[in-house]
């Protein structure tokens, strides 16, 4: 299998705890391989936001929460949940205002493995955000099939 055929990434222990050299394989798109201080960050981020399965995701969506996928575009590219918005997590919290007028509204936001999404959970939150939810485990965890889109215009 080549790099573009998988995902490699870092597997943590329950403590919030791995290296770089503990990979695994997940969905069909690219490698992402995060840092020890990066898995700090997001383990410090899980305990302060709201996490969700994915069965709870769905019901969140059912009531209209707006579906943000925060992976890099390639990623996304390579396969996202139905009704997601692609934006990159590192730049949310500056176009979120934008994006985002109503502070109250539900957000879901999605990743890979549950890491970026719970950082931009965060971050959403400290920017006065009261309805942020993350997918747990990120699209690993996700049951169904992600899709591509048709034209990618670029």
């Amino acid at each position: 299998m080549s790099p573009q055929e998988h995902i490699d990434v870092v597997a943590t222990t329950s403590a919030g705890e791995g290296s770089d050299d503990d990979v695994h394989s997940i969905h069909p798109t690219m490698t992402t391989s995060h840092g020890q201080a990066f898995l700090q960050r997001a383990e410090a981020a899980r305990r302060q936001v709201r996490e969700i399965n994915p069965k709870e995701l769905k019901v969140h969506l059912a009531e209209g929460a707006t579906l943000i996928d925060v992976r890099e575009e390639e990623e996304f590219d390579a396969g996202h949940i139905p009704g997601a918005r692609n934006v990159k997590g590192s730049t949310l919290s500056e176009q979120a205002p934008t994006l985002l007028p109503d502070p109250s509204q539900p957000i879901a936001l999605v990743c890979g493995g549950g890491n970026r999404s719970a950082i931009a959970a965060l971050e959403l939150q400290t920017l006065g955000y009261s309805s942020v939810v993350s997918l747990q485990g990120g699209l690993r965890q996700w049951p169904e099939a992600l899709v591509r889109p048709v034209s990618s215009g670029r």
